[in-house]
């Protein structure tokens, strides 16, 4: 009976201890699934960490979550959902409080688009360069003599004579 009873208390400390696993804490605010998509697509505007407001969680804080500032945009964001407003008309709203540093990712059009482009222009301008160099080299006639003389065999006796005695000079230290 003793053993069974040993039981009933392990299975509640272990359902007691699971408890907060189970609910949301206290406080915790719920957006919704739009928000945090539109959320997504916008920074925190913290300052003090570079990540999306649906994604704001400050790590190694004294809290674990969406900062201040993350909340008030996804709550900003599900006024605007409840109004009725589409995606395009949340986000120019955003950027209309915020300004263009808003977007997490620079929009593909105007002169963002030189952010997208760019990398894709230095990839192709460095294979055209890797092959060009290396299309010289092998073109370069193997038959001509080269330009120095230890290539050619003739290097002068008083070149020569003066590299033993360096080495000499150098070995005997």
């Amino acid at each position: 009976m003793t053993k069974g009873r040993s039981w009933i208390a392990v299975a509640a400390l272990l359902g007691f201890a699971a408890l907060p696993l189970l609910l949301a804490p206290a406080g915790a605010e719920q957006f919704s699934a739009r928000a945090k998509l539109i959320g997504g697509k916008v920074k925190c505007m913290c300052g003090s960490c570079s990540m999306t407001a649906a994604g704001c969680s400050h790590p190694g804080g004294e809290f674990s979550g969406p900062c201040p500032t993350a909340k008030g945009v996804l709550q900003e964001v599900d006024q605007h959902i409840a109004k009725g407003e589409t995606d395009d008309q949340i986000m120019q709203a955003l950027v209309q409080e915020f300004g263009a540093t808003m977007y997490a990712e620079p929009p593909k059009s105007g002169f963002s688009l030189v952010a997208w482009v760019m990398p894709t222009a230095y990839l192709v301008l460095g294979a055209l360069l890797v092959i060009f160099v290396i299309s010289r080299w092998v073109k370069k006639n193997p038959s001509e003599p080269a330009a120095s003389p230890a290539a050619a065999g003739t290097i002068p006796p008083e070149l020569l004579e003066r590299a033993r005695k360096l080495a000499e000079r150098e070995t005997e230290d």
